[in-house]
C-alpha cells in the first residue's frame, strides 16, 4: 500500500503514465454499476482507476483535486481488461 502514499506526491500526468486513468462508469462490470446504485453513487459519470500493480487497482471518485476512495480491486474485476497480465 506504499504505492497509494506515493500517488500523493505525483502530478496527474505522472500518475497516468503509470497506468492509472479515468474510466466511464458505463464501462464497468454490471456488478460494480449495481453497487454504485446501492450506495447512492450512480449519478457519477467517471471513476478513477489507480494502478497499484498489474492486477491490483484502487477505485476512487474524483472530486476536483481530491480522490475519494471507493473500492479496493485486487483482481481487476471492476473493469476487466482484455490485455494480458492485467
Amino acid at each position: 500500500m506504499e504505492q497509494l502514499h506515493e500517488f500523493e506526491t505525483m502530478n496527474l500526468e505522472t500518475i497516468r503514465r503509470q497506468g492509472s486513468h479515468l474510466v466511464e462508469v458505463a464501462r464497468l462490470a454490471r456488478r460494480a454499476i449495481a453497487r454504485l446504485a446501492e450506495i447512492k453513487q450512480d449519478d457519477i459519470d467517471y471513476l478513477m482507476s489507480f494502478r497499484v500493480t498489474a492486477k491490483n487497482r484502487v477505485w476512487c471518485i474524483p472530486d476536483r483535486n481530491i480522490m475519494r476512495i471507493l473500492w479496493w480491486d485486487p483482481n481487476h474485476t471492476v473493469c476487466p481488461s482484455l490485455k494480458r497480465h492485467t
